[in-house]
């Protein structure tokens, strides 16, 4: 039996490039995943260039909001739009991928969702991803 291209998995773990003040405005407006209305999604593995690996964590932390407004840009689709972020370089550096975004919205906010996904891959920040795949799917509601 031939053994799969990529086996996905990622951990939750701790916020790695944002302030406590970003945090706790996160905390403010976001709703957590698994809201009836939230039939759409979509999963976008993302890796990183080896460049961005060999930046230090301030160098990082500086493209991701200062250059980038990764924050701010997020923040602007809040709360319609619902986000969980799974590291999967915690576990290995030989993972497929670096991250794993998991987001979630009600089929209105597709063109919102869109918007997020253009205004992210436009930033600084982005110029640092190797490769990404943009999964969509949508729940039946006749289950």
């Amino acid at each position: 039996m031939e053994s799969p291209a990529w086996v996905l998995q990622g951990i939750v773990s701790n916020e790695r490039y944002i302030t406590r003040d970003e945090k706790n405005q996160l905390l403010e407006v976001q709703e957590g995943l698994g809201r009836p209305t939230s039939v759409c999604a979509a999963l976008i593995p993302i890796k990183k260039t080896s460049a961005w690996w060999a930046l230090s964590q301030d160098e990082r932390r500086a493209i991701f909001e200062e250059q980038s407004h990764h924050v701010r840009i997020g923040m602007k689709y809040l709360p319609p739009i619902a986000r969980r972020l799974y590291h999967c370089r915690d576990i290995s550096e030989d993972e497929p991928f670096d991250f794993l975004t998991w987001f979630e919205y009600a089929p209105e906010y597709e063109a919102s969702f869109n918007e997020l996904i253009a205004d992210l891959r436009a930033t600084e920040e982005w110029k640092y991803v190797d490769r990404e795949v943009d999964i969509r799917l949508v729940r039946s509601t006749n289950i």
